[in-house]
């Protein structure tokens, strides 16, 4: 891929990366009448705010399907960074290769408890972004290597060498230094961190699953993303239901699509999420193949920084500094884990291209 496909993708990427906390974080701080008692509430809504993003997720997945289908759609250097690899479990994206091919078989029915997780965990996060921060929320986000990496090494007998002990070490001596940080700013606020751990642990258990799914029945990864789109869609259908019937205070959905549709502020903002969240998932795709792990690494800590910079000034978010060294601690270690450090030592002395080339 050219360089200025590269930096097209690589700003794309930054920029709706940015968006998308800051506009859950947007809609959660929405305040909305109540024509009974003329009192306000705020929209917190995490299963709604889920639905955006598998709206989102839908239209990505759809697009890479057409630009694959259709290759004169695209320039053939972003063409082949979109087309399909073997997923990488210790991120939120995919380094992905060409794909095996396979037909349908009932064994895919199984790519459901990937899709389950993979609903849990985000509502989880957009639970936990109600009762945290921006920031916390970006950063415990950043914590899915060193989570990932323990279940690959307990499910799938994957071993690491003593400096990637290390480094998981430090992810979580980092994350555990960022709850810590929110606990002691308020002893009350402790939900947040909470529903992010465990909704780590969930996407940790998706990609564990998704990397031993594929392995076993060597299916063609579009169409692995494909499937677990149609169950995904199907779960949050079962899930709205549900909560519409039975659902109070955050999964009230019944009061929340009134909410929804009744102001354009937050039914506007839901569509601006749904095409961040697109855009996001498309391009950090093409991204990756071109700068790799390292340079994803690096661009999702100035993400994190850039995301805790723009909500302080809202005041939706406020600066710690004992956050700021947990956060400075769990990125150290994800840079080793994935190799940061390397790459820009052996680009300095010239043993490989530059990062963005």
């Amino acid at each position: 891929m050219s360089t200025v496909y590269t930096v097209f993708l690589t700003i794309g990427l930054l920029i709706s990366g940015v968006c998308i906390p800051l506009i859950l974080t947007f809609q959660d701080n929405q305040k909305i009448r109540n024509e009974q008692d003329d009192s306000f509430y705020k929209f917190s809504q995490p299963l709604l705010q889920t639905s955006m993003i598998f709206l989102g997720e839908i239209i990505c997945i759809a697009v890479i399907h057409l630009v694959t289908k259709t290759p004169s759609l695209l320039d053939r250097s972003m063409l082949e960074a979109v087309q399909p690899h073997s997923t990488n479990s210790y991120n939120d994206y995919n380094d992905w290769v060409r794909p095996h091919t396979a037909t349908w078989s009932w064994s895919a029915a199984w790519f459901i408890l990937p899709s389950a997780c993979d609903l849990i965990a985000t509502t989880l996060l957009n639970l936990g972004l109600i009762y945290t921060t921006p920031s916390v929320y970006q950063m415990m986000k950043s914590s899915i290597v060193g989570f990932s990496a323990i279940l690959s090494c307990l499910f799938l007998s994957r071993k690491f060498i003593r400096k990637e002990w290390i480094s998981i070490f430090a992810i979580l001596l980092g994350t555990t230094t960022i709850i810590w940080s929110v606990i002691y700013k308020d002893n009350a606020n402790y939900l947040g961190p909470v529903f992010l751990l465990v909704a780590q642990l969930f996407v940790a258990a998706q990609f564990i699953l998704e990397e031993y799914l594929m392995d076993r029945f060597s299916l063609d990864p579009v169409r692995a993303m494909g499937i677990e789109g149609v169950f995904g869609v199907i779960l949050l259908a079962g899930a709205l239901v549900i909560t519409a019937l039975f659902g109070q205070n955050e999964f009230d959905i019944s009061r929340g699509v009134q909410d929804l549709f009744g102001s354009y502020i937050l039914w506007q903002s839901a569509l601006v999420l749904a095409f961040m969240v697109a855009v996001f998932n498309f391009f950090g795709l093409a991204v990756s193949s071109s700068i790799g792990v390292p340079g994803r690494s690096m661009i999702d800590s100035l993400r994190t920084i850039l995301t805790w910079v723009i909500a302080i000034h809202y005041g939706w978010d406020t600066f710690s500094w004992l956050e700021l060294i947990g956060f400075s601690v769990l990125v150290f270690g994800v840079f080793i884990f994935n190799g940061v450090f390397t790459c820009v030592k052996t680009s300095i002395v010239g043993e490989s291209t530059p990062l963005l080339s």
